[in-house]
């Protein structure tokens, strides 16, 4: 399932905040797969999956000048990362921690940034005045 988002760069002064909001939003639907697979641990024949997140950056050339859009696509994959049990279920459970620990210092991360780029933008609204 791929699930495809374009974002108009010229459309907004605050395109990076919009960028780093769209990577955060990744990441907690992330999340909610991966807590998915661990809540399937013991179902038989379940074969764990996980979200990719590409993004593409286009620049064309129109007649109105130069026109940019950062599109934004995830798409849900089936991973068989281990070898599947005598009940055909492939989920680790080891493996599945790491992913979501990985998944969360990611997120934790971003919204470090996402806070810092708004502090920054208080602080300039405010005339550098805090």
């Amino acid at each position: 399932m791929s699930d495809r988002r374009t974002l108009a760069i010229d459309a907004t002064p605050l395109s990076g905040l919009d960028r780093l909001s769209r990577h955060l939003a990744f990441h907690g639907e992330r999340q909610a797969v991966l807590a998915g697979n661990l809540a399937n641990l013991d179902t038989p024949g379940f074969r764990p999956r996980d979200l990719e997140f590409k993004e593409r950056f286009d620049r064309v050339v129109a007649d109105g000048g130069v026109q940019r859009s950062m599109s934004f696509e995830t798409e849900t994959l089936t991973r068989d990362d281990e070898v599947p049990d005598a009940d055909g279920n492939s989920v680790s459970l080891e493996g599945q921690m790491a992913h979501m620990d990985e998944n969360n210092l990611q997120y934790r991360s971003i919204a470090e940034l996402l806070s810092r780029r708004i502090g920054l933008l208080r602080y300039a609204a405010n005339d550098g005045r805090g």
